[in-house]
């Protein structure tokens, strides 16, 4: 992912302020696309549908959320900070 596929990490607000986008959320989401975040995804999604598909369990999805948030937080600590300004 190159620092162009990122192109809007500043805040974006409309005229009233009160709608705001925040580059933290738009960068989360582009990097969610990135290759190992959607593998990691995929891969928790199907665990919670495993898992709220079960009347009782005991079996959570901690697992497949600890792969998920640190790849998508690595993707996102590249490209978020070397792009504010």
């Amino acid at each position: 992912l190159g620092a162009s596929s990122f192109p809007y990490l500043l805040w974006q607000c409309g005229l009233s302020k009160l709608f705001c986008i925040d580059p933290l959320t738009t960068v989360r989401e582009q990097c969610e696309q990135w290759e190992k975040c959607e593998k990691a995804q995929e891969r928790l999604e199907v665990c919670g549908e495993h898992v709220f598909s079960q009347s009782h369990t005991e079996e959570d999805c901690t697992e497949e959320l600890f792969v998920f948030l640190p790849a998508r937080d690595h993707c996102v600590a590249h490209k978020l900070f070397n792009n504010l300004k």
